[in-house]
């Protein structure tokens, strides 16, 4: 199930219609709990004022449940509601008599008067709200072009992805993955563009361009690497801010060979087939992308890969996600994780972590891109039922 802010896998159309309906039916019963509850209010308030016989003094309360339908509803229901509280402001003062008098006149008009400001209120925000949406589709859309899900698999790799966006309003940040199966192996990609919003986003756009085009030319990872920093150089030049710069870490999967250029990024993990876990940090750094200027090349870290092991990499969403108390995400629990079975349920049980440690609202963006080698047999397998 693709869920909107918890990260999503490639959601399918049933996914997209379910998640549509659902939205829809909860909006549906918000809206509809806003009027009833609007006119018990002004049931109570015409009970009270009869028991207590205060008269019109009570039937100014009357204002109130307008304003709480012109919160909730939508503008013809908050009229009604509004029109409905006037009427029985005006008749209330038929019993007691003081129907027609200077207080009840004065009082009548304070209810109509706040009726009116509550349709404009009411409709201020349905548009309001109309307006957020499209755009929130429109953002998401933009975020799904730019960051495409990878594959489930590639050659004797597969792969699942999860994108935890910090924003409630959109599914829209600089973090990026990607993954193509070039002539020298699977090669994967994850990063943080520096900095927030649509600047953020299209600096993503300019580092996973050039990596799908890189990587299929450069036989050497560390080509890639120095490609992805002119990239990022040139972009950031055309800008006009130079110090805008990439964290990123390159692999390439290659028979039973795993190597990994970090440019500045958090270490990714690596759990073997044997159940031994490596973090895999670099023995020399290298610069983020966009401030390689002479740098010399870049290290690589080489590691056996075998079937069954597993390569998890991630932002800094995910690693540095504080607690109310200021604590960052302790390993312990995403160790266990990568120990699970499916992959799919590997990256879940992360972003439920994350969230429960962040206390269900994280202040940064988080992408995990899970590799796994498969059997070279069912690869094999794989390959001829698609020849087939």
């Amino acid at each position: 199930m693709w869920v909107r802010r918890a990260g999503w896998r490639t959601p399918s159309f049933s996914d997209r219609a379910l998640l549509a309906r659902d939205w829809t039916f909860l909006a549906r019963t918000e809206r509809w709990r806003g009027m009833p509850a609007a006119l018990a209010l002004i049931a109570a308030i015409t009970v009270v004022d009869i028991v207590t016989q205060t008269n019109a003094v009570v039937l100014g309360f009357l204002s109130l449940p307008p304003l709480f339908a012109a919160a909730i509803e939508k503008t013809r229901r908050t009229a009604a509601v509004a029109a409905v509280a006037c009427f029985v402001a005006l008749v209330a003062g038929l019993p007691s008599g003081v129907f027609g008098s200077l207080d009840h006149l004065l009082r009548t008009s304070v209810v109509f008067a706040v009726g009116v400001v509550s349709i404009y209120v009411a409709r201020s925000r349905n548009l309001r709200e109309a307006r957020l949406r499209r755009m929130t589709e429109i953002a998401e859309v933009a975020q799904h072009a730019v960051l495409r899900p990878p594959p489930p698999r590639l050659d004797d790799v597969a792969l699942a992805a999860r994108y935890l966006s910090a924003s409630e309003a959109a599914n829209v940040g600089g973090d990026l993955f990607a993954a193509v199966a070039s002539p020298y192996g699977v090669r994967l990609v994850i990063g943080d563009a520096c900095g927030k919003g649509l600047q953020a986003v299209q600096m993503a756009a300019t580092v996973m361009g050039a990596f799908r085009q890189s990587a299929f030319v450069q036989p050497e990872l560390a080509a890639v690497a120095a490609d992805l920093d002119q990239a990022v150089s040139r972009d950031a030049a055309g800008t006009g801010q130079p110090a805008q710069f990439v964290t990123a870490a390159l692999v390439e999967l290659s028979g039973d060979t795993l190597t990994l250029i970090n440019c500045g990024h958090p270490a990714p993990a690596l759990r073997q087939v044997s159940g031994v876990l490596e973090i895999l940090e670099p023995t020399d750094r290298y610069p983020p992308l966009g401030l390689r200027r002479d740098a010399p090349q870049p290290h690589r870290l080489i590691r056996p890969w075998r079937p069954g092991d597993r390569l998890l990499l991630y932002t800094d969403g995910l690693v540095e996600a504080r607690n109310g108390g200021g604590d960052v995400l302790a390993a312990t629990p995403l160790i266990a994780c990568l120990q699970l079975p499916d992959r799919e349920e590997v990256l879940d049980r992360i972003v439920a972590e994350l969230q429960r440690h962040a206390g269900g609202q994280t202040n940064d963006d988080a992408a995990l891109l899970l590799a796994e080698r498969q059997d070279d047999s069912l690869s094999q397998a794989g390959r001829l039922s698609r020849s087939d």
